[in-house]
């Protein structure tokens, strides 16, 4: 688990580095190592990475208690909450794919209503949706092709959990 973290830490910090269109858009690469958390060591550990994660990444990144550490963590737990709830309900028609992709569309909707409800305040920033989950549907697709190619390289055995 601390490997997870630190990887996901590493991955929040390197993804601050990329030059993006927009300063609030991320490429999610660091639920990456929620989602392989969840699979390989289950439910209770996927939300322990993802709060250590984001709580680290906010302190390297200088954002610790500020309004970008807060959508983070609102986000982060969201996306947990439904990766878990649709990974454990034995996926049904979804692959870590589709995992993924629920759970980038979950961390950009919270992300999007809290800055409504905290920041903007104003209907029109709903307008911008459509633009972030479409970049949701992209890195939601990319974060779960990459998690399908290192869960084949990884070899360990799957655990299921069967709380979320």
């Amino acid at each position: 688990m601390a490997l997870m973290v630190a990887m996901g830490v590493i991955l929040h910090r390197l993804e601050a580095m990329l030059p993006l269109p927009t300063p609030w858009i991320k490429l999610g690469l660091a639920n990456l190592m929620t989602l392989m958390a969840l699979i390989y060591l289950g439910t209770q550990e996927a939300f322990i990475v993802t709060l250590v994660r984001v709580i680290l990444g906010s302190i390297l990144g200088g954002t610790f208690l500020g309004p970008t550490f807060f959508l983070s963590l609102a986000g982060g737990v969201a996306s947990t909450t439904i990766m878990c709830w649709i990974y454990n309900r034995g996926k049904g028609p979804f692959s870590l794919i589709g995992v993924s992709v629920c759970g980038a569309y979950t961390h950009t909707f919270v992300t999007a209503v809290c800055v409504y409800l905290f920041l903007i305040k104003q209907t029109s920033f709903f307008i911008l949706l459509p633009f972030f989950f479409s970049l949701a549907l992209i890195t939601g697709i990319f974060t779960g092709i990459t998690g399908n190619l290192l869960s084949r390289q990884m070899q360990l055995q799957l655990k299921y959990s069967k709380v979320c």
